[in-house]
C-alpha cells in the first residue's frame, strides 16, 4: 500500500489502552449499530501472516480482480502468493466485512477534473492531486484531524494505461495502521 503521508502517532501499549478505556467510558464516536451490538472500531496490534504459497495461504473475503474494484466503505486484505516452483508473485485483494479485521478500509471516491479527451497529467500529479483530496475527505470520514489520528491515509489513482482507453479516472482514498489490522468501519471512530 502507497502512504499519502508517513506521519504517524505512535503510542505506548499503556498508552493505548488508557486511551481505548477512555474511549469506551465516555461512548466515544461509535455508531448505533456498534452500541446495539457492543462492538466498536479498533486497531489491532500486530499483523497477520499475509506471504504463502496455494498451499499455506488462507485469503478471506471475496477476490477482487482489480483494485478499482474496491468502492467506498469497502474493507479489504491484501495478500501476496508466491508460486514455489517458479517463483512468480501474485499479489491479491480481497473485500471483508468491516467487522472481522481487515488491512483498509475506502473512505472516499473522487473523480479527477480533467475534462474528457485531455491527456494523462502524469504520475506525479496525480499522487499530488490524490494526496490532497485524501487528505481533505480524512476529517470528515474518521471523525479526528489527520495529524491526531493513528491512521495513515492511502490512495489507488488511476494508472496511466486506464486513463488513456477513458475507463478509470476516479482515485480511492483509504485508511489503514500500518504493521496492524483494524475491526469494524473506521467512519467516526475518531481513532
Amino acid at each position: 500500500m502507497r502512504s499519502v503521508s508517513s506521519f504517524s502517532l505512535n503510542t505506548t501499549p499503556a498508552l493505548f489502552l488508557a486511551l481505548c478505556i477512555f474511549s469506551v467510558a465516555f461512548g466515544a464516536c461509535s455508531s448505533a449499530e456498534e452500541e446495539d451490538s457492543g462492538f466498536s472500531p479498533a486497531i489491532i496490534p500486530g499483523a497477520l501472516a499475509k506471504t504463502g504459497n496455494a498451499d499455506t495461504l488462507v485469503l478471506e473475503g471475496k477476490i477482487v480482480a482489480f483494485l478499482y474494484e474496491l468502492s467506498s466503505e469497502d474493507c479489504f486484505n491484501e495478500y501476496r502468493l508466491v508460486d514455489d516452483r517458479t517463483g512468480d508473485i501474485s499479489d491479491l485483494t480481497t473485500i471483508v466485512d468491516c467487522r472481522r479485521p481487515h488491512d483498509a478500509e475506502i473512505y472516499g471516491e473522487y473523480v479527477h477534473p480533467a475534462g474528457p479527451g485531455e491527456p494523462y497529467p502524469g504520475r506525479t500529479e496525480i499522487e499530488r492531486w490524490s494526496a490532497i483530496k485524501c487528505f481533505e475527505g480524512f476529517k470528515d470520514f474518521v471523525g479526528s484531524d489527520y495529524v491526531l489520528s493513528d491512521l495513515e491515509i492511502g490512495s489507488i489513482p488511476p494508472e496511466r494505461e486506464d486513463w488513456e482507453i477513458g475507463l478509470y479516472r476516479t482515485t480511492a482514498c483509504y485508511v489503514y495502521a500500518p504493521g496492524s489490522q483494524l475491526s469494524g468501519s473506521m467512519r467516526g471512530s475518531g481513532i
